[in-house]
């Protein structure tokens, strides 16, 4: 499957994220669209290396957003400019989801015309950082009894939408890390497929170079799934 975009939010990537994207140009992505998300000057030369790639845009927000704003300006940027692209696939900049793993997205993608597609890792893995471990299980726990909807990995940033559902997905409620709860939410309530693709789980340094915190951002999740839940209850028995 050729027409595709990746889509990568950066903040304050590492030097191997040229090589990454360089490698999934190689492999039969279309086009890389990389957030710089408010980064650091000490990360200038990483973005200003991407932007000399042919197939390559570098978008820029003056500060940080977060991740979830992020991916947003990139839906906008694929609907307005990639017409004749047929879905998009988001992926990590710290290295975290391997091209082939990418590819196997991408190849799911190609029959999909609505739904997403989640890459599923495997918390059983001894090496998986327990705070990893602990908020993935709380929040999927959570997301099953209050939606009913059993999810294994309700944190994947890799993640693959046909371009039909992005205009609702734009709309979305949440800047940083919530958003990508959110979406989920939003599948589950108007029953938009959800298919999980198992995929390669990938840690680097006890994943201390993520800017995921897993209290603070754990809560915020919770937060999400409940207001999500309830609104949607109100917003149902209104209807009746």
């Amino acid at each position: 499957m050729k027409h595709y975009v990746i889509i990568i939010p950066a903040l304050n990537p590492p030097e191997s994220l040229v090589v990454y994207v360089q490698e999934l140009l190689e492999h039969g992505s279309s086009h890389v669209i990389v957030v710089n998300d408010g980064s650091n000057l000490e990360s200038n030369h990483i973005f200003n290396k991407l932007k000399h790639f042919k197939r390559c845009t570098v978008l820029t927000h003056g500060e940080n957003k977060g991740k979830g704003c992020a991916i947003k300006t990139a839906f906008q940027y694929f609907l307005d400019h990639f017409h004749h692209m047929e879905a998009v696939i988001t992926a990590d900049a710290d290295g975290q989801h391997s091209i082939e793993d990418v590819l196997k997205l991408a190849k799911v993608l190609e029959h999909k015309k609505e739904g997403l597609v989640c890459g599923v890792r495997n918390f059983k893995e001894s090496f998986v950082p327990k705070r990893s471990l602990i908020g993935n299980r709380m929040t999927s726990f959570i997301f099953y009894l209050l939606f009913r909807i059993r999810l294994l990995d309700t944190q994947t940033g890799l993640r693959g939408f046909p371009k039909n559902e992005l205009p609702s997905l734009i709309d979305l409620k949440g800047d940083r890390y919530e958003y990508e709860m959110n979406v989920l939410i939003y599948a589950a309530t108007r029953r938009v497929p959800i298919l999980e693709v198992p995929i390669q789980t990938l840690y680097f340094n006890q994943n201390k170079g993520s800017f995921f915190k897993p209290l603070r951002d754990s809560i915020r999740i919770l937060h999400i799934i409940l207001l999500g839940f309830f609104f949607q209850r109100r917003k149902y028995r209104r209807k009746e």
